[in-house]
């Protein structure tokens, strides 16, 4: 009874009841349910799903489920590109379209001009644009085979069964969940010239002195890359595993009966039944290398990546400017455009070998 009076008491005065006993009448009268009364009754509760079903049918259900997720697509994703595509042809510090101006494709060209247009002298940016590219794509072709590779590796190892596999799964995925900061503070304490791995190698008596080794030019990509993928190796690792485990069991018991080595059977049967997953990790990688930022910049590196180029042009890292909000736009469309032409290269190149 208690029970009772406490939900009594705290609907008492509110508007909740009345709203129920409409939204259940309007439903009793627009589906108008029929069967048993536990039906009856869910189907009034579901009135909305119900009339949706009606009015879509079987087939055009599932399209009207995925429109809010294509809603929220649209409005994150090619909502900014379209306003992407107007920062790139105007120049001014304001975001609002009204305060900019026109001007074509003069942000392009102070891109790829050897003069600047706008003093007639050298150009400068195109210098660091070219250098911020070029830094990305040594970046992305040594970190994005060594994502793949280890992850595949993990993948293999974690799927056998061994002893801790749950508890190994966690401990490779455990990075994943971690913040881009975070990731960028604890190697930064392990890194710095005063770091534990500077101190441990001058005790063991490799070094002779204390290495920055995020801002030394013979070392910042080889950590960059080493932590990025550290980083993110559990994401790719899952992918994998999951694509390792759809593949039928007793294709590998019919390879043992028939005497097949484990390298045989990786090369006639894992990897071609992969293939598939494995181009949507290479994709997915191939994206987010392009992408790399948070764990860099937070690692203060000492090369600069193509986003960290879009940031500082942009004004979000630094003193705004008249062309710099249209020159990163810009350039993003460029590496988009870029990003978009390797993706279908893939995609092209994987279902020509599997035909």
């Amino acid at each position: 009874m208690e029970a009772i009076h406490a939900v009594v008491d705290a609907f008492s005065g509110s508007r909740w009841p009345f709203g129920v006993l409409v939204y259940l009448i309007i439903g009793w009268i627009l589906v108008r349910p029929r069967g048993g009364p536990w039906a009856q009754t869910m189907s009034v509760i579901g009135w909305p799903v119900e009339l949706a079903q009606r009015v879509a049918g079987a087939t055009g259900l599932p399209y009207l489920f995925l429109l809010p997720t294509f809603l929220v697509f649209g409005l994150f994703t090619f909502a900014p590109l379209f306003i992407n595509v107007g920062f790139s042809v105007t120049d001014g510090q304001s975001i609002n379209f009204a305060d900019r101006t026109y001007s074509g494709l003069d942000n392009f060209a102070r891109l790829f001009s050897d003069t600047n247009i706008d003093t007639g002298r050298e150009n400068l940016e195109d210098d660091k644009f070219i250098a911020a590219v070029a830094d990305t794509i040594i970046f992305v072709v040594f970190q994005v085979p060594i994502m793949i590779f280890f992850a595949l590796c993990t993948a293999l190892a974690l799927n056998r069964n061994i002893a801790g596999r749950g508890f190994w799964r966690s401990v490779f995925f455990y990075p994943v969940m971690l913040s881009p900061v975070v990731v960028g503070f604890l190697w930064t304490l392990i890194l710095k010239r005063q770091g534990v791995l500077s101190l441990t190698l001058i005790e063991w008596g490799v070094l002779d002195e204390p290495i920055q080794w995020l801002q030394d030019p013979s070392w910042t990509m080889f950590w960059s890359v080493f932590v990025y993928t550290w980083a993110h190796l559990g994401f790719y690792m899952l992918i994998l595993l999951a694509g390792l485990q759809a593949i039928p069991r007793d294709l590998y018991e019919a390879a043992e009966m028939d005497g097949a080595s484990p390298w045989r059977k990786l090369r006639r049967i894992t990897l071609p039944l992969l293939a598939p997953t494995l181009l949507v990790v290479t994709v997915l990688s191939l994206i987010k290398a392009f992408q790399a930022f948070e764990e860099l910049y937070a690692l203060n590196v000492r090369w600069s990546s193509v986003v960290a180029y879009i940031f500082e042009t942009s004004g979000l890292l630094g003193q705004p400017t008249t062309h710099g909000l249209g020159i990163a736009a810009a350039t993003s469309l460029i590496i988009a455009v870029a990003l978009i032409v390797m993706t279908l290269s893939q995609i092209w190149l994987s279902n020509r070998a599997s035909r």
